[in-house]
């Protein structure tokens, strides 16, 4: 199965991509900065083959914790880079 890893991808407009990649056969990592704010990622979790989505919680100012998320993607989709600082 192939993996996508989406950066800033767990608003409801996101929703659609992650439910198109989900329905495709895609396992699909989100990023947050702050895991314990379930609030603005549970929705995802109702979405069909959810089995196949895992939220992981990064900083993405740090490209060290960019690298280590995309590193076994197959696909990588930055749904809001306005927070990327190099």
């Amino acid at each position: 199965m192939k993996k996508a890893g989406i950066i800033g991808g767990s608003g409801f407009i996101e929703s659609d991509i992650i439910s198109l990649l989900l329905n495709t056969n895609f396992d699909v990592k989100v990023s947050t900065t702050d895991i314990s704010k379930q609030e603005n990622y549970e929705h995802l979790m109702e979405l069909d083959h959810s089995e196949n989505l895992y939220v992981c919680e990064i900083d993405s100012t740090q490209k060290s914790a960019l690298h280590n998320f995309t590193k076994d993607c197959d696909l990588v989709i930055f749904i809001h880079p306005s927070d990327l600082k190099f």
